[in-house]
């Protein structure tokens, strides 16, 4: 009778041993060791809440050696004219990260928007999330996630202006922080056919010119180098580059080019105007 009633007592004991083990608060956190924010203590997989390396590319933004300011008629076009700037913007898209070896690694979320087709039709899609408003004037991080690889790189990759179906994408149905949601109200945006402002210059000359590029046809995807560094795992790429907006302008006219030769040679001239000057990796 004392063996039963020992083995009911250890029966108890291991069934409360069993109740307060399952009640135990779990430590919910990111598992993926890829992850910027992954917690080793974490034993419950948390949902959605992993945030992974991106790339982080700050502009310093020139015209020839000096720094750009607006409203002052201190520059110089290819033809010697002095003029002044009120607005400088362009949107960067497609970024990627090439190594040595070639590999494309691209950098990215999933972002879904809401493409305006015919007849007011609206057509829910998701795309990658690898966009960028450069402002030109002060500095300014764009950070675009997300890489989940090691390589040494050496090269960064990306297109001015808003390519494929985001170039259809209804701007106020963005997330309230995305850098195209404002476009509506700062001039950036043109309308559900003919898409997003790519490149914007507003200058003032002989007369106050404000040249705004779109269209397909004036997408330019630029390719510029840098000493070759190793990505690392749950780190971000940190990547330091100026814009040289005088080569916008070397061979341009701005008292007698028309605004569309004029969109025509900044487009031609935008490869040329990029320049990495630091590339790190941090948190």
């Amino acid at each position: 009778m004392k063996k039963v009633l020992k083995l009911v007592q250890l029966g108890i004991l291991f069934g409360l041993i069993i109740f307060f083990a399952a009640c135990a608060t779990r430590e919910e956190g990111c598992n993926d060791a890829l992850a910027n924010n992954f917690d080793l203590a974490a034993d419950k997989p948390c949902d959605g809440c992993c945030e992974y390396p991106g790339v982080r590319i700050r502009l310093t933004h020139k015209y020839g050696s000096a720094a750009m300011v607006y409203n002052q008629a201190i520059f110089a076009d290819g033809s010697g004219n002095p003029f002044g700037f009120g607005d400088l913007r362009f949107y960067l898209s497609n970024i990627q990260v090439v190594s040595i070896g070639n590999k494309v690694i691209d950098v990215q979320e999933p972002l879904d928007v809401y493409l305006e087709k015919t007849a007011g039709d609206t057509l829910k899609t998701s795309i990658p999330n690898s966009f960028g408003l450069a402002r030109g004037l002060g500095q300014a991080d764009m950070y675009i996630q997300s890489y989940r690889d090691t390589a040494t790189i050496n090269r960064i990759r990306f297109t001015v202006g808003v390519s494929g179906e985001m170039n259809q994408a209804n701007p106020l149905r963005l997330p309230s922080d995305h850098p195209m949601r404002s476009s509506v109200y700062d001039g950036m945006y043109l309308g559900a056919q003919n898409g997003y402002v790519f490149t914007r210059a507003l200058y003032y000359a002989k007369d106050t010119v404000d040249v705004k590029i779109s269209g397909s046809a004036n997408l330019r995807t630029i390719e510029v180098s840098f000493s070759p560094i190793k990505l690392q795992r749950g780190y971000n790429l940190n990547v330091l580059m100026d814009v040289n907006y005088a080569r916008w302008f070397q061979n341009v006219n701005v008292n007698s080019d028309t605004p569309a030769q004029i969109s025509q040679k900044i487009t031609q001239n935008l490869a040329q105007s990029f320049t990495v000057t630091a590339v790190s990796t941090g948190l």
